[in-house]
């Protein structure tokens, strides 16, 4: 058995560095291409990320927006009811009728020819 053993050559030395070659080549290439896909995903991560919180705070800032747009909304329904109210007034105190109940009322004032009697108001036993 010795003897076949002796007898066995190697195979062309050319063609096994050749093809050890080959191999390095191939196991630089996968190398390389998972450093890059590496760099990338690393990349695209971050840039999610920067999206996400650039998202997110545009987000609240609208939310923001929207309360202080409604408050205003509120703010300018009472500004109108109170400038109806104005109005009202600024018309009511053209009209001489109302001036005369006012001028009774708060001023005591009558006219020629009537008195004025005050009637308080007690509390019934």
């Amino acid at each position: 058995m010795t003897s076949k053993r002796a007898t066995i050559k190697e195979i062309d030395t050319n063609y096994m560095e050749q093809r050890q070659q080959e191999l390095m080549r191939q196991s630089k290439r996968r190398k390389g291409l998972f450093r890059r896909l590496t760099f990338m995903g690393i990349v695209f991560g971050v840039l999610a990320i920067f999206c996400g919180i650039t998202l997110f705070s545009q987000q609240a800032d609208i939310r923001e927006k929207k309360e202080q747009h409604e408050e205003a909304l509120a703010e300018q329904q009472a500004l109108q009811e109170e400038e109806g109210q104005l109005l009202q007034s600024i018309e009511n105190y053209q009209d001489d009728e109302f001036i005369k109940e006012i001028a009774r009322r708060d001023y005591y004032l009558t006219l020629p020819g009537e008195t004025r009697i005050n009637v308080s108001k007690q509390a019934s036993d």
